[in-house]
């Protein structure tokens, strides 16, 4: 019996060492995690995506142009001016354009810049008024010789009727430059302006018959015709 008891005393005392006294229980050893950094899988196995940085924002897209509202169709050949407004013909007009030696520039054009009453700086400064000025110092404008309607009579410029141009100049500044078209054709191109015979102050053309009068508002500017602001 004494033996049996010093047995389960002797047993006791290696169960309790002081070493295992010291660690104490033993814990299940912890998962160490961290933190994943940009790019690195994180501990679950799904990658993290790193915010990239914006890229520099173009500038935008310019607006397009207005659509055409007024189309002023001037046929050289018929000396007819046709308003178009919104797609309808709201006016047919006589008009004179530019005779021979002056003929006007045909093409697609727009309007640059208007006067409610212009002079010519070319010629005298005769009155050019409600004018509207589609390229450089070509114009449709009134004009006081509306007996010359319906043929070429100007010096390159669209002449019409006063009350028509004033009604003319009303309707561009409606819609606008942007939204009106000035298309010009049936007229002959390249054609300069008339060589002044020496020795008078008239202009002379090679179309024109002998002792012919051309328009007497002409440009005395040395013998030589002008070459800019027409009317």
């Amino acid at each position: 019996m004494r033996r049996l008891a010093g047995c389960v005393a002797l047993a006791m005392m290696l169960g309790s060492s002081p070493l295992a006294a010291e660690q104490g229980p033993v814990a299940p050893e912890a998962t160490k995690t961290s933190e994943p950094g940009p790019g690195k899988a994180a501990s679950s196995g799904t990658l993290e995506l790193t915010a990239l940085p914006l890229q520099e924002q173009l500038p935008p897209s310019p607006p397009p142009p207005p659509p055409i509202t007024l189309v002023l169709n001037t046929d050289l050949a018929a000396q007819r001016l046709t308003v178009i407004e919104s797609g309808k013909v709201k006016h047919v007009w006589a008009i004179s354009s530019g005779r021979a030696g002056y003929a006007t520039r045909t093409g697609t054009f727009q309007p640059q810049w208007a006067s409610k009453m212009w002079h010519s700086r070319q010629y005298e400064f005769a009155p050019m008024p409600h004018a509207v000025f589609f390229h450089r110092g070509t114009a449709f404008h009134g004009t006081s010789a509306v007996g010359l309607l319906g043929r070429p009579a100007s010096h390159g410029c669209v002449r019409l009727a006063p009350a028509n141009a004033a009604m003319l100049f009303k309707l561009v500044h409606k819609h606008g430059y942007a939204q009106t078209k000035v298309v010009v054709h049936n007229g002959s191109r390249g054609k300069g302006p008339a060589v002044a015979a020496k020795g008078d102050g008239r202009r002379k053309t090679a179309s024109s018959q002998a002792g012919q009068r051309l328009d007497t508002r002409v440009s005395r500017y040395n013998g030589r015709p002008a070459a800019a602001r027409p009317y």
